[in-house]
């Protein structure tokens, strides 16, 4: 399989690193709040990577951090004068209940920031021992001169990056130097480390904490994310590890999503034009909202359109219909929990008339996880199935493996 690797701009193979499982990390929510249908796309993308992943018989660990250590999440809380934690533990918990609502359950494990602050403070005085981080007025600083090629990541020259700003401060040695640590004017969220004072981490060492922490320090495999997170927060990441590392490349692949749009603009609860996932779920199933997202490519950035999802659900019907003929699901691949997922089987119809078609969805599911293409060929067959009926138990068998095969592969639930 290949996946577009942002840091080389081409189609790499995705490989296991030193592990006998295939290890990635996709940052998840900000837990300020619901999520909406921008993480939806995002979310549902890396499900359909694990699923396929899992389908050709590998072992997965797909690792999602929890932002829970926010000025937005602190904001809130002071609004709602409540403590920060019931804030960032109620969007956490709803959270989990909006990825299962959409049949995303390929997540290996959570973990909130608030868990690894020390692991943070201790990676950030390791960087100010190696000389790579500098303090100024009570913060910490990366100094990105230190780095290897910083902004090669977002393929940014220095002419670029001397035009932008990262943590706007005076006395910077760079205008693009990251906060690593900073003070905090509060009472709340606030934690001291005689290494590195008192203060909160910033929001990229955070990843970096989580990462080294679940992966012993250790290289792995592919780190995923919208389009946004690209610059500053991906480049930031990136130089940290490779920087603490000593290794490079320490992440293989870099794959990330195109954005959600509303009227040409990102979705974002920032420009108050989001649609929540919940609100979503009332007006259309997972199922649609999975097939709409899915008949898009992953890299690809679009605007929001109801009606396109409503036109799109017809096509879905006929998938529907073709699962009521079809022998039902056997029970290790029925909708279940995420141990399940984790060993999806992996057998496959053997008889001569539906090599083709398979070779075909596997084929467009490895090149870059073309799910539009995938969704063509599922259909196809569907159709065939109601067009045809199945009166062979032998044929009724294997079309019937292979219809599941597919659309256990994309994610839909068909209930």
């Amino acid at each position: 399989m290949k996946i577009f690797s942002t840091l080389t701009e081409r189609k790499e193979e995705l490989r296991r690193s030193d592990s006998d499982e295939f290890r990635m990390f996709v940052c998840g929510p900000t837990v300020q709040d619901n999520i909406h249908l921008g993480h939806a796309k995002t979310y549902i993308a890396f499900d359909v990577l694990t699923r396929w992943l899992l389908k050709c018989g590998n072992k997965v660990f797909f690792l999602m951090n929890i932002t829970d250590v926010d000025d937005k999440i602190f904001d809130r809380a002071k609004r709602e004068n409540v403590p920060y934690m019931k804030i960032a533990n109620r969007f956490f918990e709803e959270f989990v209940e909006d990825l299962e609502s959409l049949n995303i359950l390929t997540v290996s494990k959570f973990c909130r920031v608030s868990q690894y602050i020390e692991q943070s403070a201790i990676l950030v005085r390791r960087l100010l021992d190696m000389g790579i981080a500098y303090r100024l007025d009570g913060n910490v600083y990366f100094d990105i001169s230190k780095a290897d090629h910083f902004g090669k990541l977002s393929h940014q020259t220095e002419y670029d990056l001397k035009l932008k700003q990262i943590d706007a401060a005076p006395g910077k040695r760079n205008s693009v130097d990251f906060l690593l640590w900073r003070k905090v004017d509060s009472t709340e969220g606030v934690w001291n480390y005689a290494s590195v004072g008192e203060g909160r981490p910033g929001w990229h060492i955070q990843d970096t904490a989580i990462a080294f922490d679940q992966f012993s320090g250790n290289p792995y495999d592919l780190h995923g994310g919208a389009t946004e997170l690209i610059f500053p927060h991906h480049e930031a990441e990136l130089s940290q590890d490779e920087a603490l590392s000593g290794k490079i490349p320490f992440v293989s692949i870099w794959m990330h999503t195109g954005l959600l749009l509303e009227n040409g603009e990102k979705m974002s609860k920032s420009l108050g034009n989001v649609l929540t996932v919940r609100s979503a779920l009332r007006k259309f199933t997972s199922d649609e909202l999975r097939y709409y997202f899915l008949s898009h490519h992953y890299r690809e950035s679009f605007d929001l359109n109801l009606e396109e999802i409503s036109h799109l659900s017809a096509k879905l019907r006929q998938i529907e219909k073709a699962s009521r003929i079809v022998l039902p699901r056997s029970s290790e691949s029925q909708r279940s929990s995420r141990s399940k997922l984790q060993t999806l089987p992996s057998r496959l119809p053997k008889t001569n008339k539906l090599v083709e078609l398979l070779a075909d969805f596997a084929a467009a599911m490895d090149d870059d996880l073309d799910t539009p293409q995938s969704l063509e060929i599922l259909y196809k067959l569907s159709e065939s199935i109601v067009e045809k009926e199945m009166d062979s138990k032998d044929a009724n068998e294997e079309i019937s493996k292979a219809f599941w095969h597919m659309v256990d592969s994309l994610g839909f639930v068909l209930l």
